[in-house]
């Protein structure tokens, strides 16, 4: 059975259309539902033939769509039975339990179509002000999920040998708030520089405060005596396991030792740090790449380490940097390392500044954080 076989039988019974679509718009399933309602929805059509809004805008709602694990309100507007176009509250959200035949993600969407009978005009009065609340609704929650990023993400790193730039970049989407966070601190009664990236899937309050959990777990278990990076990753995936086993999230955690001039890191499903030397080559420290937070299943957690000097460079960023719609990560990563390698004699706010210049050249689905570190 095809999965868009298996999504139509799970969703026989549903009262309400639903689809399964992939991110490029090749519709996958329909429940019977969606066919009744909306004929033309078949399994192989594309949704952008079948839609009346404009083709970027419907793009950006699937990506919006595949980057939430949790239902996320959009909307749509399709051509129905009779010919006209309907419009449609829509719920979508990430089936992660299935990829398109390019291996794209793929959603899930339940719609709510609007009566296209009857008083319209008060049905529309009514549809415009249920909108404004809505936004207005979602508005606030933004301000004070923003305001919650913001208190735990630093704008200036202070009390480290290391020559430090930040930089931040919400969603660009109305309301949506993002889980990226990044920490650099001295390990008490050492001489060692932590130093932690992360992300934490979805774009609710609710992943703002697991975000800020996180770090302070994190920071916690750095205290440990002569916790090594695999060793506090593996604490903080435990802690995740317990008692947010709903949750998921990545992190790369590295320790910097002045006199042994050593980086120590260990990844948690992250995109890989790269490095930038002194005479312009740069690399990613991908030795090391494990399941997520969340996600593994108990087996312990890796490290490696490279040998760092005066100049050389580090930089940590979350995917939302290089992620762009319909491409390999791997374009993105590779794009990235030759603006790096492009750069002449750059400082950590130099590097900051010119990454996010230059992922600042189409609109964003998610967050973006940057973190720069001379050493």
């Amino acid at each position: 059975m095809s999965a868009g076989e298996l999504f139509g039988a799970i969703t026989r019974t549903v009262s309400e259309p639903m689809l399964l679509v992939g991110i490029s718009g090749t519709i996958l399933g329909a429940n019977a539902a969606m066919l009744r309602t909306f004929p033309g929805v078949g399994t192989g059509s594309n949704l952008h033939d079948l839609t009346t809004d404009d083709a970027g805008d419907t793009a950006e709602t699937l990506w919006r769509w595949a980057r939430c694990g949790a239902p996320l309100v959009g909307a749509l507007a399709l051509r129905d039975a009779d010919g006209g176009s309907r419009h449609c509250h829509c719920f979508g959200a990430r089936a992660a339990w299935v990829a398109d035949a390019a291996d794209e993600p793929v959603v899930q969407v339940r719609l709510v179509p609007s009566a296209h009978r009857g008083n319209v005009p008060r049905r529309a009065a009514a549809f415009n002000e249920r909108e404004r609340y809505l936004r207005a609704r979602l508005q606030r929650e933004h301000e004070v999920v923003a305001e919650v990023q913001r208190s735990f993400l630093p704008d200036h790193i202070d009390g480290t040998p290391l020559k430090v730039a930040v930089d931040y970049r919400p969603t660009v989407y109305g309301a949506e708030v993002g889980g990226d966070w990044y920490d650099v601190f001295g390990v008490p009664h050492t001489e060692r520089v932590a130093l932690a990236i992360g992300d934490v899937a979805g774009h609710r309050l609710s992943e703002a405060m697991i975000m800020a959990e996180l770090r302070s777990v994190l920071r916690a278990a750095a205290l440990e005596e002569g916790a090594r990076a695999d060793h506090v990753v593996s604490r903080v995936d435990h802690y995740v396991d317990t008692y947010l086993p709903a949750s998921m999230a990545t992190v790369c955690y590295l320790v910097y030792e002045p006199e042994e001039q050593l980086l120590t890191y260990a990844n948690a499903g992250h995109v890989p740090p790269l490095l930038l030397r002194p005479d312009g080559r740069c690399a990613p420290l991908d030795a090391v790449v494990d399941p997520p937070l969340g996600c593994s299943m108990g087996t312990g957690r890796n490290r490696d380490q490279t040998v760092v000097g005066p100049g050389d460079m580090l930089i940590l960023y979350t995917d939302g940097v290089v992620e762009r719609r319909g491409e390999s990560l791997d374009i993105g990563l590779g794009e990235l390392a030759d603006l790096l390698t492009g750069l002449s004699d750059p400082g950590p706010t130099d590097v900051c500044s010119a990454i996010m210049e230059w992922s600042s050249g189409i609109g964003h689905a998610d967050d973006r954080a940057v973190l720069v570190a001379e050493f």
